[in-house]
């Protein structure tokens, strides 16, 4: 996540999950003072239409009040007052459009609402959600439905003490500082040790050397499996918002392979901020 995050995407369907998720984006954008976009991409084929024109006068009439029925929300929330909203209409296959449109408009951060729990564990995040995820260049804040916005009060970054990991946690406090946050940083290790120990108290070092936050603090975790260790951590400890870094597509395929209900159930209530290593690479 960028230090100073200028510009905010929220791409919608207009579904109740999308429409749940808005809050966290407008105050994100408040917070620092950022440009937030609405974006829907239509899955209409109008150019295919024998009745092409009125098709798309329909289309975009429909997009056009369901994007002020999302903009009335804010304002009777008190969310809108002194935040540079635009929106975005676009026809096509979503995540390909969003991308360029992010690309386009120099996009800080994407924010956007998940199914949660369903009876298809493969629908958690949904289609749309789980792509960004995997491919967005810029950190996803996906929210799941059930989530209510409570200021960030607890964050819990995990770490694998990887490359890019205090880069990570650096962008992390950039965002709790903004909402005076606890933050958590958390290391799940297969078994306990003498090596272990080293490895956590050196990174808990090295991060207090880079970064200056009274908030802060570590902990070391001993779990057969990260999934179950850091669904018990969650469970146990008061979570509103949980970071990850994007580093191997590989882990990501089996957090979304995943059928345990237990380790399911904190992905579908917590909000996930996934930020790309490739993103964090410089401090």
């Amino acid at each position: 996540m960028a230090s100073s995050i200028n510009h905010i995407f929220f791409p919608t369907d207009f579904s109740k999950n999308a429409e749940r998720a808005l809050p966290f984006a407008a105050e994100i954008a408040q917070k620092f003072g950022a440009k937030l976009t609405l974006f829907h991409a239509s899955q209409d084929t109008m150019d295919l239409a024998p009745n092409f024109e009125e098709t798309r006068k329909k289309t975009i009439q429909e997009a056009n009040n369901q994007f002020d029925a999302l903009l009335a929300i804010l304002k009777e929330n008190d969310l809108s007052e002194g935040l540079n909203i635009s929106t975005v209409l676009q026809s096509g296959e979503t995540v390909t459009n969003l991308l360029s449109q992010m690309d386009e408009q120099n996009a800080d951060l994407v924010v956007m609402g998940t199914k949660g729990a369903t009876g298809d564990r493969n629908a958690l995040f949904g289609s749309v959600a789980t792509s960004m995820i995997k491919k967005s260049p810029v950190p996803v804040l996906a929210v799941p439905n059930g989530s209510t916005f409570d200021q960030f009060k607890n964050i819990i970054f995990t770490t694998d003490y990887k490359e890019g990991d205090i880069a990570a946690l650096s962008q992390t406090i950039d965002l709790a500082k903004q909402f005076n946050s606890n933050v958590d940083v958390v290391h799940i290790n297969e078994q306990e040790g003498f090596e272990s120990e080293i490895k956590f108290r050196g990174f808990r070092e090295l991060v207090k050397s880079k970064i200056d936050y009274e908030k802060l603090n570590f902990h070391l975790k001993y779990e057969y499996d990260f999934f179950p260790g850091m669904a018990d951590y969650i469970i146990e400890a008061p979570t509103s918002l949980l970071v990850m870094v994007r580093h191997k597509k590989t882990f990501w395929e089996k957090l979304f392979e995943r059928d345990h209900s237990k380790e399911m159930a904190f992905y579908s209530k917590v909000p996930l901020l996934v930020l790309p290593e490739l993103f964090t690479k410089v401090i």
